[in-house]
């Protein structure tokens, strides 16, 4: 049965560790930040979110468990635009454990968690060349709110 555990600071430790890096690759490769920039931007990006690390006030990290395995991350906060909404910030199925629905089942649960903290909806940001998460979340019910598009010259 999947579940959604509130991150324990050693989770939370390794999650930071990686999460980084892995921003900074995501920005590289939409073409947003350039790679001699991208980890320092992605370091002063977490930083500022999350001044506090874990203990940062209006942010919620949970594991996601399937049983006894933790198979992957969910990071839900207050929209930095609209408090009353919440807002997925990451969000990750472990390789591994992909392809078998916990993802849908994952943001299922978040929504739980958002609705009874209050949140009147929930919003989250995807790479336009993640075709796996999109189809994850239309299949949940994410609609577009705007698209930002770009052309190599």
């Amino acid at each position: 049965m999947l579940q959604l555990r509130p991150m324990e600071l050693d989770e939370f430790q390794k999650y930071i560790s990686f999460a980084v890096n892995e921003y900074a690759e995501e920005k590289i490769q939409a073409g947003t930040w350039q790679k001699n920039d991208a980890l320092a931007n992605s370091e002063q990006t977490y930083k500022r979110l999350l001044p506090n690390g874990l203990e940062t006030s209006g942010n919620y990290f949970y594991s996601i468990y399937d049983g006894s395995n933790i198979i992957g991350y969910i990071w839900v906060g207050n929209d930095n635009e609209n408090e009353s909404n919440a807002f997925i910030f990451d969000f990750e199925i472990y390789k591994q454990y992909q392809n078998n629905g916990f993802g849908s089942k994952a943001i299922i649960l978040a929504e739980k968690e958002a609705k009874n903290m209050g949140f009147s909806s929930i919003g989250l940001h995807v790479f336009g060349s993640n075709q796996r998460a999109i189809h994850v979340y239309q299949k949940c019910g994410y609609g577009i709110t705007d698209i930002k598009m770009q052309k190599e010259l």
